[in-house]
């Protein structure tokens, strides 16, 4: 089926992952390679550390840090890629812009992915950054300021460690920025009923990555949780989207809940689109989530 969607994300327009296990391992290696060019910069410092796990074993992450005077907030960035996909290219060059343009210390989280472990342990993972960065904050993070940020399916692990925050007394996150966000296992909204075939992501997809969720441990549905904990957020849709209407649940159900929240509905995109980071559409969106980021 051909979709409408703006030409200037070229033939991304038409692609649609495998997603299967050869897939994943190979793309695991290729990407794994990839942040290697992560390099400080005048205006940037960046940093590889390891940091310990709930389960002994250690997990690499980047620090991202701006150049400048003052506590900076702090945004724990977990990417996207269906659970089974390593960082990609436009993730690093996204969290690199988020820190210089809204001043924030970036920590990119390396965590485990579903194709070799569940996604509880994943989530354990993502819990043991925000752990770090609550508990061990650098004299000039202000630990009291962090933001959960994540696309697709980091958007959901976002949800997940809130939540996770509220149950276990953890300092809860200030805000929340989620962009084309997974959101529910169960969702039965028109959009993905309509996009069994869309690019980059689609239902056919969706259901096959939710089945390797589900081998482990039944995830949770943030559609059926109390949201009137959650903090401040920001949800970005995409048109041709299978998720794109369960992100405008979320955000209703959010403000519902009292939750202040902004919805942005983008035109004439695709799920993914940030992988085209130049296209007009899509620096239009970068700069409504840095107007959002920015400290009060």
């Amino acid at each position: 089926m051909k979709y409408k969607i703006n030409k200037e994300f070229g033939l991304y327009r038409f692609f649609r992952p495998p997603f299967n296990r050869a897939t994943f391992v190979a793309a695991k290696a290729a990407l794994g390679v990839l942040p290697k060019g992560m390099r400080s910069s005048n205006e940037l410092s960046v940093t590889k550390e390891s940091i310990p796990l709930s389960d002994g074993k250690k997990m690499r992450i980047y620090v991202i840090e701006p150049r400048c005077e003052g506590k900076l907030p702090v945004m724990l960035y977990l990417h996207g890629g269906g659970f089974v996909f390593k960082g990609a290219p436009y993730h690093f060059k996204l969290a690199r812009e988020y820190a210089l343009r809204a001043g924030y210390v970036v920590v990119f989280a390396d965590y485990r992915l579903v194709c070799d472990v569940s996604l509880d342990v994943c989530l354990d993972d993502c819990e043991s950054a925000y752990r770090y960065i609550s508990d061990n904050a650098a004299p000039n993070w202000d630990s009291r300021r962090i933001c959960l940020a994540g696309d697709s399916a980091g958007g959901y692990l976002c949800l997940a460690l809130a939540k996770r925050c509220r149950e276990k007394g953890l300092q809860p996150p200030s805000k929340m920025m989620l962009v084309y966000p997974v959101v529910s296992p169960d969702s039965e909204f028109p959009s993905m009923l309509r996009y069994t075939d869309s690019p980059m992501w689609n239902a056919k997809l969706n259901e096959k990555m939710w089945g390797l969720c589900r081998k482990y441990t039944e995830p949770f549905d943030p559609l059926q949780t109390d949201l009137s904990c959650f903090p401040v957020a920001y949800v970005e849709t995409a048109e041709t989207d299978c998720l794109r209407d369960e992100g405008k649940a979320l955000a209703h159900r959010l403000c519902a809940a009292g939750v202040q929240c902004t919805l942005n509905e983008t035109v004439g995109t695709m799920h993914g689109f940030d992988v085209r980071p130049k296209a007009p559409t899509a620096r239009a969106a970068v700069a409504r989530r840095v107007a959002f980021l920015r400290p009060d």
